[in-house]
């Protein structure tokens, strides 16, 4: 017998308001535990809030159950649940996916006449693949190489406050290991005495991981996350835990607001600022930083640098905090798409303590060309919100035929997905008084507003969810790639629930009366297509090259 058969929807109602009632009640007093006995004016308080109206009658049929079952939710609060733990049900993309057999492969361009810049300023803003191919013709050793990175980080993370923590004595640890083992010709890799930096929500075996907020200053986790595991079995060498907004929102820590090195008076967005503002100033050759919605693609466009949005699933987040379980991802920070293609083939693949982690081809076996972008179906979206017209124009003389597009925005309302998600992962945090230690922050009155939400609405909002993804995939059509101005405008959003790969590619600056703004275009690609959008931005940036441009920093 089903649930339509044996209850009528009011009825339903009554039985969910029965075992939801308590709990909101207590906090929107603004108790850490709820006291004295619920009321029928207390009913009527929800009712009003979440839109619904019962009889007199109704109320005293509910009351008692709706009383008793605090014992059920205190219960609940009792038991010690992670962070790091997951619900039972977790977040699965729905699109096309490559049908062909699991394969990475990464051959970056070998720069085999490159020498070592004189200046040391020089040698700490060239990329990942131009450091790599020194450090493998013995040109330069990992241990030279780190100790730029790690007095740059000296002399300029204070100003700038990217750095939370310098990781100088593993630092030195790793490159002494790295430049030993090239010695002896075990050469593990391009990444192989490479230094980098990470976002500071990734566990580091030894050192504080404090999410940004003063709470978890002294924080610490006797693991590596999956990322560093991952980058140290390389032979990447770790320099620094780089600076987060407070719990992964904005630029705002708790030593104060992460620099853009090249507006020192503007804040470097969020909340992978650190990352981004590290790499824009030379201070480590890479970063990775995390996203949820938008947090590696806004601080990429306000600091100029390459940023990388994986498809959702691609890296493990084991070791790393949780804001939202079906829609955080880790990803890299770099000067080039080039460099975040070296940095995805190291750090991808599946782990049984991510459930969502998984295995999927990676390919980037040549360089692209013209003949390739002559392959490629390229989509741009149309009117407003158009790319550079230089792009299309340049996308048409290389024989791309890209043609025009629109999507459908997400729709509104569903954006209750991410904060209820975010309000039980610091469900315990917002139940003590450490929560006032959180200063500058809009995340206590997210988390405790989202204790309103009924369970029902966040599972409407799941379920439409799913028809965007659906609805996405259609619009999508038989395009591998779509080009969108700046940070993506809608698409952001969109693809942050669907689970598609975005890149930022820096694109120069225009002048607004004596200002420079940043200008930026990112590109969208189809589930675990990474490398056909890495491609055609780093193809892009070889005509651009927006890449090559570094901050001043005698302004910090």
């Amino acid at each position: 017998m089903s649930l339509e058969a044996k209850y009528t929807r009011k009825q339903f109602v009554v039985g969910f308001l029965t075992a939801l009632g308590s709990p909101a009640f207590a906090h929107l007093q603004g108790g850490r535990q709820s006291g004295g006995d619920i009321s029928i004016e207390d009913l009527k308080a929800y009712e009003k809030m979440i839109g619904i109206q019962f009889s007199d009658d109704e109320r005293k049929q509910v009351l008692e159950s709706v009383r008793q079952f605090r014992g059920t939710y205190e219960n609940l609060r009792s038991q010690d649940i992670p962070n790091s733990v997951p619900p039972s049900t977790y977040f699965i993309p729905q699109g096309r996916q490559p049908a062909q057999k699991v394969e990475t492969q990464m051959r970056a361009e070998n720069w085999s006449d490159l020498v070592v810049p004189k200046s040391e300023e020089d040698v700490a803003f060239l990329s990942v693949a131009q450091l790599s191919s020194l450090i493998r013709r013995k040109k330069i050793s990992p241990q030279e190489l780190t100790e730029i990175y790690l007095a740059r980080l000296k002399k300029y993370g204070g100003p700038l406050l990217n750095v939370i923590t310098l990781t100088e004595e593993r630092a030195r640890k790793e490159a002494a290991d790295a430049t030993e083992q090239i010695a002896k010709g075990h050469y593990l890799g391009p990444l192989h005495g490479i230094p980098y930096g990470i976002k500071d929500l990734f566990a580091a075996k030894g050192y504080p991981t404090t999410w940004g907020a003063a709470p978890y200053k002294n924080q610490t986790f006797d693991y590596d996350c999956a990322v560093v595991e991952k980058l140290r079995a390389a032979g990447a060498v770790l320099c620094a835990k780089l600076s987060m907004g407070a719990l992964a929102m904005n630029d705002i820590w708790f030593n104060g607001r992460t620099k853009n090195p090249w507006n020192p008076s503007q804040g470097s967005s969020g909340s992978s600022a650190g990352s981004c503002s590290a790499v824009a100033a030379g201070l480590v050759a890479f970063a990775i930083g995390s996203e949820t919605q938008g947090s590696i693609v806004s601080p990429s466009h306000r600091c100029r640098v390459t940023g990388l949005r994986p498809t959702f699933g691609r890296v493990s987040r084991f070791g790393a905090m949780a804001l939202s379980w079906s829609m955080d991802k880790a990803g890299p920070l770099c000067r080039t798409a080039e460099d975040c293609a070296i940095v995805l083939s190291t750090i991808l693949g599946s782990d049984p303590r991510d459930p969502t982690a998984v295995d999927r081809p990676f390919v980037w076996k040549d360089a692209p060309n013209q003949k390739w972008v002559q392959s490629l179906k390229i989509g741009y979206v149309k009117g407003e919100n158009s790319p550079d017209p230089d792009f299309i124009e340049l996308l048409k003389a290389m024989g791309a035929k890209p043609k025009p597009v629109s999507f459908t925005p997400v729709p509104d309302g569903i954006q209750i997905d991410l904060s209820v998600e975010s309000s039980a992962a610091f469900d315990a945090f917002t139940r003590t008084d450490l929560i006032d230690e959180l200063k500058d922050s809009a995340w206590p009155n997210i988390f405790r507003a989202h204790r309103f939400v009924p369970a029902v609405e966040y599972l409407e909002a799941l379920r439409l969810r799913t028809i965007v993804m659906q609805k996405f995939e259609q619009e999508l059509g038989d395009l591998d790639v779509v080009l969108v101005p700046d940070r993506g405008g809608g698409l952001l959003f969109t693809t942050n629930r669907t689970g598609h790969p975005q890149v930022l590619i820096p694109n120069g600056v225009i002048m607004r009366g004596s200002q420079e703004v940043e200008q930026s275009f990112s590109i969208f690609g189809r589930l675990y297509g990474e490398s056909e959008i890495l491609k055609l931005g780093w193809l892009l940036q070889q005509k651009t090259k927006h890449h090559l441009k570094r901050p001043d920093l005698s302004k910090i």
